[in-house]
């Protein structure tokens, strides 16, 4: 099978060597210059958001693993113009090329009342079910074991014992997911014959921000102090920041809407349809970190 994958991101190499061990290879779609792609992969220069760009990027491809997406932005244009419309502009050209196949990796903060970034991905998910093709919609949950930033850098902080922010009343939850895990799940979905189904790809285990560092601090032996922020607060630093020239501020307005919005968590869906399994937290970290910090040195 060859596959156009757009944007993988920190997913990257693994997920295209992943998918090439089930015998998918194809073209990757970068909006700059690419980095070396593994063996079996061919670069595509491309821009989402202009149609032109797109033209023959779907050649030769039996389906479309879109990953592409703007994640953090405080110009709210910038979500819909990428992320729902730069969707609608990749089913169009994959329609135009034969592409009968549409895997979209969408994000488990899918409500309405989610910012703008969970809006505009609510958007791309309406046109992915309305293009006419056979389609799979993925919306991964917390990921972690890519590092950077997000609940990646929450279990770095832990590890070393710093102070750990808790939004609100701690009571957000969240389902982290270890990197190869998530990459399995798309990987089964893209190889799956099942289509026009949602399935959440998350942990087995919801958990509240203040259990996920109480699990944190356990397993690395630490004691971080916390340091709760109210959200209204946090949401108002963001604004003021956002009228800043930074490149990347640290928080952007639409961060607070998603971390406190409901998700979903039907995992056993994704079980029953692909055979998916994800690790607990501890085991994730074990695989993670290599070792296990709760046993004795």
């Amino acid at each position: 099978m060859r596959v156009l994958v757009t944007g993988p991101g920190k997913l990257g190499r693994p997920l295209l060597a992943q998918l090439e061990r089930h015998g998918v290879t194809g073209r990757v779609l970068h909006r700059t210059p690419s980095a070396s792609l593994p063996a079996g992969w061919q670069a595509v220069r491309a821009d989402l958001t202009r149609p032109e760009s797109l033209v023959d990027a779907c050649n030769d491809c039996d389906q479309v693993l879109h990953l592409a997406a703007v994640t953090h932005s405080n110009r709210v244009s910038r979500y819909e113009e990428v992320n729902a419309e730069g969707t609608r502009n990749l089913i169009a050209e994959a329609r135009r090329s034969g592409v009968e196949r549409f895997t979209f990796v969408s994000t488990r903060a899918i409500s309405a009342e989610g910012g703008a970034y969970s809006r505009s991905k609510l958007h791309a998910e309406e046109i992915v079910t309305q293009s006419g093709l056979a389609w799979n919609i993925l919306r991964p949950a917390e990921v972690y074991g890519a590092g950077g930033e997000g609940i990646s850098a929450l279990i770095e902080r832990c590890r070393i014992g710093r102070w750990m922010p808790i939004v609100g009343d701690g009571r957000a939850l969240l389902a982290p997911i270890y990197l190869d895990d998530v990459i399995d799940g798309i990987c089964r979905s893209v190889t799956a014959l099942d289509s026009r189904v949602v399935l959440d790809l998350a942990g087995p285990e919801e958990m509240t921000q203040e259990e996920l560092i109480d699990r944190l601090a356990v397993y690395f032996h630490t004691h971080p102090t916390r340091v709760r922020v109210p959200a209204g607060l946090l949401e108002l630093a963001a604004r003021a920041l956002a009228i800043l020239p930074l490149q990347k501020p640290p928080i952007y307005v639409d961060q607070v809407a998603r971390l406190m919005s409901r998700k979903g968590h039907d995992i056993d869906e994704a079980r029953l349809r692909l055979g998916f399994l994800a690790r607990p937290l501890e085991e994730g970290l074990d695989a993670l970190f290599g070792i296990d910090p709760r046993s004795p040195a």
